[in-house]
């Protein structure tokens, strides 16, 4: 027996010795021929790549030569109206097409985010100009082409991916070259390897007999680990034969079901536990996983067990084969989740509780807007009364009224137009918590910088220094975030309208979690902080309307936005000092999506 064994085993050193001689070669002659071709598939795709960022560069240029032909004077024709369209249509493209190609090298996506986030930028402005320039705004659309140009130049962009890509070329020339002759080196070890192989087998064959009897040994000790283990594991375990009988249960399975080892051998499931396995479908499906060698999987069942409990449990089986029998047999285990079950019901009972206030919160607050919309419209027609008949009134009069009579009519028109104004500032903040957020990249330094423009003339004539630190491009709805900065600039404005010097400094941080954290920081009237938390209420003002104008919806408005963005809004202050108002935007992943350089 031990002869035919050795004999067995040498004849199978044998044969894998010969498979390996030829092989060997074989295997390292087909991975020089992958290698070479490997070699010519990365040229083409470096020549791909590089052919489609000179496509991306030309379309852009062509667009933007159309917009200065038209600067120049050119008559507007469909041609140049469609060079000029085509990078909306095509940059796209190409864009997916590159990262298509490179999506297995992120350094060089990380450079093609860059790349798309400068060309989207020279495609908004140059779309900015052509809206400038048939507005009549010749200047204006001239000035945005030159933004274009030095806040997103192209050109070093596209060189480092064409270096990258040449880079790489080079690289994997360099490589197929080592391969070449690592492969030549291999089958000169190879040879060698080959004779020591041989004589390997011989010796290697008699030691296996050895190591298999050794094998087999250590297989008995573990088997017997393996039932210590099934014993002592807390969930309950139990093996069936064909026709469902005991094999063999664990301890935790015995307690549980009151089953007896030494009395209970071959005994029915069925007949097992006073009853718990007496489920008709559970019987049927575990007979299935037996006949059709399917597997049981979470299977949900209630079962008073021999304590008198009954117990929420999920049951698992499947079919296994045993090593000493041709018999298959079925691996049952049972897992108790009657604490999980109950606290699950639980859960489920408070979500339904939960979405019951949700509901009521949502009716409450479309009934609030509702109100608030409605009342606004109505209330116009009895200020357009009012407005109306108090200029009937001061034209009846004429002459004949005296002072006090026309300070009266002044009044009742000056109020009319106040709540005209308050109305219609009711209706900007309901509209504000019902539209649609329409979510695109911002460039926050843009709104910062048109804000700003608009507040200045405003204050024509007044001293105001700026300190505006970079700005980032986020996601957001950029009319809602135009009105946000405009609103908090022209507060700091307003309020330093008392400072011979108004500083005003636009700061930008980041939070632990990447989220983006602006302020608006003056050296104005300031406020005390106990009233800090009525800011930013509807109507809502710490100072007298002689003061500093306004109705006290501004930054009201400023907070829902926010809040609609998935921010938060809070402000600090102290009285002729000054005051800090801050926001905060979740980070975005977009490309571009970073600080900017001023």
């Amino acid at each position: 027996m031990m002869v035919r064994i050795g004999q067995r085993w040498r004849m199978t050193g044998l044969l894998a010795a010969v498979i390996v001689i030829v092989a060997l070669p074989y295997v390292v002659t087909r991975s020089s021929a992958e290698d070479a071709l490997n070699s010519r598939d990365w040229v083409t795709h470096t020549a791909e790549v590089k052919a489609a960022v000179y496509q991306l560069n030309t379309v852009l240029r062509d667009s933007e030569a159309a917009v200065y032909s038209r600067l120049a004077g050119a008559p507007a024709e469909s041609v140049l109206d469609e060079r000029i369209a085509v990078p909306r249509k095509v940059v796209p493209q190409i864009i997916a097409t590159l990262r298509e190609m490179t999506r297995d090298n992120p350094t060089q996506l990380t450079r093609l985010g860059a790349l798309e986030s400068i060309a989207s930028g020279r495609m908004a402005l140059t779309e900015q100009a052509m809206q400038r320039l048939n507005a009549g705004d010749h200047d204006g659309a001239l000035a945005s082409m030159e933004d274009a140009r030095h806040l997103f130049p192209i050109a070093t962009a596209i060189e480092d991916v064409l270096a990258e890509e040449t880079r790489l070329l080079n690289e994997r020339r360099n490589e197929a070259r080592d391969l070449a002759s690592n492969n030549r080196l291999v089958l000169l070890v190879s040879a060698l390897a080959q004779i020591a192989l041989l004589g390997i087998v011989v010796v290697v064959s008699e030691r296996q007999i050895a190591i298999r009897l050794a094998a087999e040994s250590q297989v008995a000790q573990a088997v017997k680990r393996s039932q210590l283990i099934v014993q002592a594991v807390r969930e309950p375990i139990i093996m069936l034969d064909r026709q469902l009988r005991t094999l063999l249960a664990n301890a935790a399975f015995a307690e549980l079901y009151g089953y007896n080892p030494d009395e209970d051998q071959h005994v029915p499931l069925d007949q097992i536990g006073n009853g718990a396995w007496t489920d008709t479908a559970l019987m049927q499906r575990l007979s299935d996983v037996m006949t059709r060698d399917r597997e049981l999987w979470d299977y949900e069942l209630t079962q008073r067990t021999v304590d008198g409990v009954d117990r929420f449990v999920v049951i698992n089986a499947r079919r296994i084969e045993q090593p000493d029998s041709d018999d298959p047999a079925l691996l049952l285990t049972v897992s108790d989740i009657t604490a999980r079950a109950l606290v699950e019901q639980k859960v489920s009972e408070l979500n339904r509780q939960l979405e019951g206030k949700v509901e009521q919160i949502s009716d409450v607050n479309r009934e609030l807007e509702a109100f608030s919309y409605s009342v606004s419209h109505d209330l116009r027609a009895p200020l357009r009364h009012i407005s109306g008949f108090a200029g009937k009134l001061e034209a009846q009069l004429g002459d004949q009224a005296d002072d006090r009579v026309r300070h009266y009519i002044d009044v009742i028109s000056s109020s009319s137009r106040r709540m005209a104004q308050l109305i219609d500032d009711l209706l900007v903040f309901s509209r504000l918590g019902r539209g649609a957020l329409r979510l695109q990249p911002v460039d926050m330094q843009s709104l910062v910088d048109e804000a700003r423009a608009l507040v200045e003339a405003d204050a024509s004539g007044r001293r105001i220094d700026w300190r505006i630190a970079p700005m980032p491009i986020v996601i957001g709805d950029e009319n809602m975030l135009r009105t946000v900065w405009q609103n908090l600039l022209g507060n700091a404005v307003k309020y330093t309208g008392n400072c011979e010097v108004a500083r005003i400094e636009v700061g930008l941080d980041r939070t632990a979690a990447g989220d983006y954290e602006f302020s608006v920081r003056d050296n104005g009237a300031g406020f005390d902080m106990q009233y800090a938390s009525k800011l930013f209420g509807v109507f809502q003002r710490l100072h007298r309307a002689s003061e500093f104008p306004g109705n006290g919806i501004g930054l009201a408005n400023v907070r829902r936005i926010i809040a609609r963005h998935g921010g938060r809004t809070w402000a600090e202050g102290e009285p002729n000092v000054g005051a800090t108002f801050h926001f905060s935007l979740p980070a975005s992943d977009v490309p571009g999506a970073k600080t900017g350089d001023t």
